[in-house]
């Protein structure tokens, strides 16, 4: 394969990563504009619900793979990996949706959008070995069209049946056709799988070294979803009517803008990883400063435009009247800036290989998630999900910061010896 110039790496990257963020939130537009607001309420809880079972798909082998720099596990490894834990996720979502009663009314729903992200997990493995061969572009090439041709095919059959249903079973079949077709054959340029050459015993290994990364981000995806399992709580009991839970999720969506950030960060954290593995320590600390530099400046525009133009724009967008939540959305950004910089401290400890110790603050933000939801969320609604939000990223942070600055050893407080 011929040399890629570093421009289309970056061109390819940052589009790929745009359209990654942006597929939740122009998915909700289409069902809001397509379908009524009860609809679009079921959409939202169902993918809420999609979002915690992709992380056992994933099993966040990602990050690991692509910081694997001397190849310590093989890419068949790691594909038989993504394999046992898709079969795993779809075991325990059939489980989950036949024991939890309240689910039984759009069991379908439910099933065929958490089952279109098992073609993300799948997929992503692939990219893992693009982005470890630094080749990004051919990454985001994959997750541009990918994204692209499945929400088309979406929005097609939807707008055709008004069948929420169907479209979501076309948009997933076509998503696994596109992983046959683009990323299986792309992936034979760099390695040809062999699947007889998997040791079980490095497949275990392989999960016991990133079972922190998914306790990790399995309790993450809990924060986040726990003040949409509130509002779906009191939705159940009567207590609110239809819209409110797709309100908040349209309210959510310039959190996603935050979230993005990581996804364009990622070659600076691969990066970083490359320096610590040739020892160069200087390089790593300025770059690890001009990372934070970077994510500061972002957070502070974003949230800047956020408050002046982000209630409008999503009136305008969604044809929703957002305009009593403005307080709650200025809160929303406040715990969006806290998750930015607590995920950013995370992968650098990843690169660090300090990952384990991760736990420990998403535990707290998980505890403080739990010990708000209901209470804030039964009393304020939307403003409470949105306190609640805050209250456990903010709990996120701070413990994330104490760990980074007592494990990392290239800080102030510990100084490389």
């Amino acid at each position: 394969m011929k040399k890629v110039t570093a421009q289309k790496v970056f061109f390819w990257n940052i589009l790929g990563s745009l359209s990654s963020a942006a597929v939740s939130v122009i998915l909700l537009f289409i069902v809001t504009r397509a379908l009524n607001s009860a609809s679009a309420d079921i959409y939202s809880f169902a993918y809420a619900i999609a979002n915690l079972f992709v992380i056992v798909a994933s099993f966040q082998v990602r990050d690991f793979q692509a910081t694997d720099i001397r190849e310590k596990y093989s890419f068949d490894t790691y594909f038989v990996t993504r394999i046992i834990s898709n079969v795993a996720m779809v075991l325990l979502l059939v489980a989950y949706l036949i024991l939890n009663t309240n689910t039984h009314s759009n069991l379908g729903i439910i099933f065929w959008v958490s089952f279109f992200r098992v073609s993300e997990a799948l997929s992503d493995v692939f990219q893992g070995l693009f982005q470890q061969k630094e080749r990004l572009d051919i990454a985001g090439k994959s997750l541009f069209l990918r994204n692209t041709i499945s929400t088309f095919v979406f929005a097609l059959t939807l707008f055709l049946s008004k069948n929420l249903l169907w479209s979501v079973v076309a948009q997933t079949i076509i998503s696994f056709v596109f992983i046959t077709l683009f990323d299986y054959p792309y992936s034979k340029v760099f390695h040809r799988l062999n699947l007889k050459s998997v040791r079980p015993s490095n497949v275990i290994s392989v999960l016991k070294d990133c079972s922190p990364l998914f306790i990790n981000a399995f309790l993450l995806v809990s924060i986040y979803n726990q003040p949409k399992y509130a509002l779906n709580d009191i939705f159940n009991q009567g207590l609110i009517g239809n819209g409110v839970q797709r309100d908040f999720s349209i309210l959510f969506t310039p959190i996603f803008a935050m979230n993005l950030m990581i996804v364009f960060l990622r070659p600076m954290i691969t990066q970083l990883a490359v320096f610590l593995e040739e020892k160069k320590i200087s390089h790593f600390v300025t770059y690890k400063n001009n990372l934070f530099k970077i994510l500061f400046g972002a957070c502070t525009f974003i949230f800047l435009l956020g408050v002046f133009l982000a209630i409008p724009v999503l009136n305008i967008v969604y044809g929703t009247d957002l305009g009593q939540y403005k307080t709650s959305f200025i809160v929303l950004l406040f715990g969006g800036i806290a998750s930015t910089f607590s995920t950013v401290c995370d992968n650098i400890l990843t690169v660090f290989r300090k990952q384990r110790y991760l736990v420990i603050s998403f535990i707290v933000g998980y505890i403080v998630s739990l010990l708000t939801a209901k209470p804030l969320v039964s009393k304020f609604e939307i403003f409470g999900a949105s306190l609640s939000f805050l209250c456990s990223m903010v709990a996120w942070l701070v413990a994330s910061l104490v760990i980074y600055f007592i494990t990392n050893p290239y800080t102030f407080i510990r100084k490389n010896k």
